[in-house]
């Protein structure tokens, strides 16, 4: 279906839960009470709202939470969800530390994505940034996934404020990748940069959504990044091929005769609302044309007030059509409240 401005929208990123397992100073610390389990779409409604949505040529979905993997069920309803007629696309973000034992199920449903949220592989820093997270967890995890085949990228926001030491998370992009493989990985000695090219994954950079709850923090540019990796060697080739179903820009990055893909999601230097294809469904069944639009449509309500089929369709055409040209983020920081927002 299309909007207002032309646009065509495919793809919904559905939020299973608010709940998660860290607490990332950059998305968290301004949640303080969850929502009630009553609140919750129940995975019948999801998978209903679903069917909707397909009727409308939405037939890519993206499972994002909080942290969706600590919801009961989710794989299961992953399994459900990429059943369904006219579904294309199940592809899942996570941070991964829950990710390895529930593997082997992801792989039986043919999950056809996953990213992974690391922000650093330093354990202190990620253990600041994540509240007390395990980073060995995430890197076992991203080895797992790797070897099953399943296709996955690495999600990175650099953060420019000081965390442990004076250190920040770009500073791990120095030294750079030598080309070898990373077989026992040394915290002290390679990086994140280094570390997603030895497995053959690409590295998106994403830069900080300007909060409520984030305004003491600030992320580095995607040129700024790339004047780094310049520095440090690195020859880069923009690359037109999209690697997902996002606004990544994807560049090659080639050093020592190995080449790997690093892509940039700039949601303020690099706007791209202008060819945004994305809705979203938050965990308590709010229907937003945007991640921290203001504007939604009830879903809950009207699925736990027996709307019928064509009710429902109508309002995912109206919130579809009176989806906003762009974001205001650069004026205005958006309030995030996962009552609210939901992935």
């Amino acid at each position: 279906m299309l909007d207002k401005h032309k646009r065509s929208i495919n793809y919904m990123r559905i939020s299973l839960t608010d709940r998660c397992n860290l607490r990332c100073v950059y998305c968290r610390p301004e949640i303080t009470q969850m929502v009630e389990h009553t609140q919750i779409l129940r995975y019948e409604e999801i998978l209903r709202v679903v069917k909707c949505a397909v009727t409308l040529g939405i037939t890519r979905f993206k499972i994002t939470g909080g942290e969706p993997l600590v919801r009961k069920g989710a794989v299961d309803f992953i399994a459900k969800l990429k059943q369904m007629e006219g579904v294309d696309q199940v592809t899942l973000t996570t941070n991964g530390t829950l990710l390895e034992k529930n593997l082997p199920r992801l792989l039986a449903c043919g999950i056809d994505g996953i990213n992974i949220s690391l922000d650093t592989l330093d354990k202190d820093l990620y253990k600041h940034i994540t509240g007390g997270g395990d980073v060995e967890a995430v890197i076992k995890a991203i080895k797992a996934v790797v070897q099953t085949g399943i296709k996955c990228k690495i999600n990175c926001v650099p953060i420019k404020n000081s965390y442990v030491n004076n250190s920040v998370n770009v500073d791990k992009l120095s030294p750079l990748h030598n080309g070898t493989k990373v077989d026992n990985l040394s915290q002290s000695q390679t990086n994140i940069v280094e570390f997603a090219g030895s497995m053959d994954v690409p590295l998106r950079f994403i830069e900080l959504m300007p909060l409520a709850c984030n305004g003491n923090l600030s992320s580095y540019s995607g040129t700024e990044i790339r004047e780094i990796l310049y520095n440090a060697g690195y020859e880069l080739r923009p690359l037109k091929e999209s690697f997902g179903n996002g606004p990544a820009v994807y560049y090659e990055a080639s050093k020592a005769g190995h080449a790997q893909i690093i892509g940039f999601i700039e949601p303020l230097h690099g706007k791209f609302c202008a060819s945004c294809n994305r809705v979203r469904l938050t965990s308590t069944g709010q229907l937003k044309p945007c991640l921290y639009s203001q504007s939604t449509s009830d879903l809950r309500q009207l699925l736990r007030s027996s709307a019928s089929e064509e009710e429902l369709v109508e309002a995912l055409k109206d919130v579809i059509y009176h989806k906003p040209l762009g974001h205001n983020f650069e004026e205005k920081p958006a309030t995030f409240n996962m009552n609210e927002i939901g992935g």
